[in-house]
């Protein structure tokens, strides 16, 4: 008598592994969908964390102009947003087309660039011959800029792919999206 019930019950079972991922569990869109916007609500908010490691990653470079690591970051997430498209999945591939809103690094360099090289161009600098003066000037002339440059709308591509195990998670590419959408 065991035995017979434990054929129906392996069946049940292996019906359930088969069944259950396509009808009972979210879609791999649904699981794209929220693992970006878990990971662009924490740019949105701003958290800690993320401050955190924008800091450490600064090292010295904005201290050496007099700038707080943390400070340039929230000046430059101002007015960040974001909107994710339609997400396509084909196999064990997977794109989502996210619209980025955001300050271009770009656009914010070349501002610098160019009022910096005005600004160097109207000093005595024999007069001015202080390094940390200049690098100071520096530093409150990049704060402005970015503060002054308006954000953008940005679409990118941002690539999953799916393991053995079915667990799927950004493709090497997604890291270059988000960094040509940050300079463009």
């Amino acid at each position: 008598m065991k035995k017979i019930l434990l054929v129906p019950i392996m069946m049940l079972a292996a019906l359930c592994l088969v069944v259950l991922p396509g009808c009972g569990g979210p879609s791999v869109e649904d699981l794209i969908r929220q693992d970006l916007t878990e990971q662009l609500d924490e740019i949105k908010q701003g958290g800690d964390d993320l401050m955190d490691e924008i800091s450490e990653a600064s090292g010295e470079d904005f201290a050496t102009l007099g700038i707080d690591a943390k400070e340039f970051a929230t000046s430059y997430l101002d007015g960040f947003d974001y909107s994710i498209g339609d997400i396509t999945v084909e196999d064990k591939t997977a794109t989502a087309k996210v619209d980025l809103t955001m300050k271009s690094l770009g656009d914010i360099l070349s501002g610098f660039q160019t009022q910096f090289a005005d600004k160097l161009s109207s000093l005595d600098l024999a007069a001015q011959a202080d390094e940390q003066g200049l690098y100071t000037m520096a530093g409150e002339l990049l704060m402005q800029v970015t503060q002054d440059t308006e954000p953008k709308t940005v679409t990118i591509e941002v690539p999953y792919e799916s393991d053995d195990e079915g667990v799927w998670s950004e493709s090497d590419g997604a890291e270059t999206a988000i960094l040509n959408a940050m300079m463009s």
